[in-house]
């Protein structure tokens, strides 16, 4: 019953983030910064999903993925349909 419930709750915040990256009119806009705002929501995007991968993905299913945390915040330009690293279909 957690697992299932940790599972949906997981699920829920992604598809917000998913919403939050898509409705970014222009994807030069998810790199752009203004004011005192210091990150990208691109790169917020990419950090999230970097740690993300690397709790479920190397650190409970030992599938291999290397975090670069660092390329998480200095990658600028990612298309938003290929943010989600590994995955060949990043919006359902």
């Amino acid at each position: 019953m957690l697992n299932t419930t940790l599972a949906n709750l997981y699920e829920k915040d992604l598809r917000i983030l998913i919403d939050e990256v898509t409705q970014f009119k222009s994807e030069d806009n998810l790199w752009k910064t203004v004011g005192s705002i210091k990150n990208p929501a691109g790169n917020l995007a990419l950090h999230i999903t970097g740690g993300l991968n690397h709790f479920f993905g190397a650190a409970l299913a030992n599938t291999g993925y290397v975090r670069n945390r660092d390329q998480e915040f200095s990658k600028k330009g990612v298309g938003k349909m290929t943010w989600w690293p590994g995955s060949s279909r990043s919006f359902p």
